[in-house]
């Protein structure tokens, strides 16, 4: 195993561990589950996110968010958002849309999940391995595990649990191979973003 593909595993097992301690086992996790915005959870996971994927990424390689990719075509805006609209319609929860807080929370909430999956864990399996898809694959499915560790899937059954890894880590398919495709670290964001606003409430 490539040391900087064995870092990485390792700093998302930091960022499970802290997770399941903060959020299952003291039990702070089921505020931040319902977009609480006074839930100091909400923000810290996202923070710690932010600062292992940025720390990490400059210890491993010596890169800034400049080598995210930041430029990009019209047309990938419009795949970003269409797709990202569509999640959120199917999403059963989600960040209210009609609210500027919880817009400003799902903007920063994107953008820390972003950084620390596809900024930091996709990019760094896409150097060690040959294969894409590999990367995709791995990088998606510990997106998909990482929400064992949100409360909401802490109350359901093992089934439930199995579905809710399945469900995310297919997100996270879509994400990582957009992210590939397009070159451009705002295209999953904007996808994201989109896909995390409960459009329900505007019915």
């Amino acid at each position: 195993m490539k040391k900087d593909v064995a870092i990485a595993l390792g700093v998302f097992i930091l960022l499970f561990f802290i997770s399941w301690i903060m959020s299952i086992t003291l039990g702070i996790g089921k505020a931040e589950s319902i977009h609480d915005p006074s839930s100091l959870w909400l923000y810290g996971r996202r923070l710690i996110m932010v600062i292992l994927a940025v720390g990490f990424s400059w210890f491993a390689k010596k890169e800034t968010l400049a080598a995210l990719g930041w430029k990009v075509s019209l047309p990938w805006v419009f795949i970003a958002v269409g797709v990202g609209v569509g999640i959120g319609f199917g999403n059963p929860g989600g960040f209210d849309p009609t609210l500027l807080v919880a817009i400003a929370l799902a903007l920063f909430h994107t953008f820390a999940t972003e950084l620390f999956f596809r900024g930091y864990l996709f990019r760094t399996f896409v150097s060690a391995f040959k294969k894409p898809w590999i990367a995709i694959l791995l990088s998606s499915f510990l997106y998909g595990l990482s929400y064992l560790t949100v409360w909401t899937a802490s109350t359901l059954p093992v089934v439930g649990k199995i579905i809710f890894v399945c469900l995310f880590t297919t997100l996270g398919i879509i994400f990582s191979y957009s992210y590939k495709k397009s070159g451009s670290f705002l295209v999953p964001w904007i996808m994201h973003f989109f896909g995390v606003l409960s459009y329900r409430l505007l019915l």
